[in-house]
């Protein structure tokens, strides 16, 4: 082989060595980045907690916990049962025609699913009412390295027609039998979940969520083909990473699992109502 063509082979191996290094590296320092930030954040909450205590003795307060090592099942099981409360919250304001008075702010339960009881008639005048199956679809959205900023969700917020409103959070609306019904919407992922819209240039958050409580304006499935569509969007916009409810990444056949849960979900709604 002709020197000058080895030198030339050498020299583009030693290249490619040094760049792999250096990428390498660059990937670490970012995961010991990320890492500092999450036990930040930890280390932030656990010692804020006494003071979280005392304030629920006085006032209950939606409680949204992000630290990655509590227990997983726990977890879920809470932040499921505060989304459906808060969405059974901002259905209800509709319902009653934004009756004057503060809405008060009770604590959230969240559930993925939960059966309700039509209460519209006395004992006497009505047979058991059928249990309606409730459904809280949520979708996550967060921080890769920063904080998600309050400019960039305003920003964000206006691109995906997203009304802030009830419950100090943002709502994306449907049209639906001539009634102005949110079909899902945004909380942020730090307790108590409200946006302030008049410091939102000072506001940051480590992420946000997207729920939709089923079932609503829509059907199910379509509900959650928008609210998708808007998490990619709204992931896209913020530079962030798009997780299912566990806050593990969203695969395509996560997606899939959700869409044949909510068809499930809608036949047996349908049952429950024809019953």
């Amino acid at each position: 082989m002709d020197a000058d063509i080895l030198r030339l082979v050498l020299f583009l191996a030693g290249v490619g060595l040094i760049l792999g290094i250096y990428f390498w590296d660059r990937h670490k320092r970012i995961n010991v980045r990320v890492n500092a930030i999450h036990k930040a954040e930890r280390e932030r909450r656990q010692s804020a907690q006494p003071e979280r205590s005392k304030k629920r003795e006085v006032r209950q307060e939606p409680v949204w916990d992000t630290d990655a090592d509590a227990d997983g099942d726990e977890e879920q099981d809470d932040l499921s049962e505060s989304l459906r409360e808060l969405g059974e919250i901002v259905e209800q304001k509709i319902a009653d025609n934004y009756v004057s008075g503060p809405l008060e702010q009770t604590a959230f339960e969240f559930s993925h699913t939960r059966s309700t009881t039509s209460k519209s008639a006395t004992p006497r005048e009505q047979r058991p009412a059928a249990r309606i199956p409730q459904k809280i679809v949520q979708l996550n959205i967060m921080a890769r390295n920063e904080a998600i900023g309050g400019d960039a969700l305003m920003r964000a917020a206006r691109d995906l027609q997203l009304e802030f409103g009830e419950m100090q959070i943002f709502h994306h609306y449907a049209e639906h039998a001539g009634q102005h019904e949110p079909l899902f919407s945004m909380a942020s992922l730090v307790e108590p979940g409200t946006f302030p819209l008049d410091a939102m240039a000072e506001f940051s958050t480590p992420g946000v969520t997207l729920f939709a409580q089923l079932p609503g304006p829509l059907e199910g499935v379509e509900t959650f083909d928008r609210m998708l569509t808007s998490a990619r969007r709204l992931a896209a916009l913020l530079d962030a990473e798009l997780l299912d409810h566990t806050r593990s990444v969203l695969s395509r056949q996560t997606i899939e699992h959700m869409r044949e849960e909510i068809s499930e979900h809608s036949r047996l709604a349908k049952i429950a109502r024809n019953s």
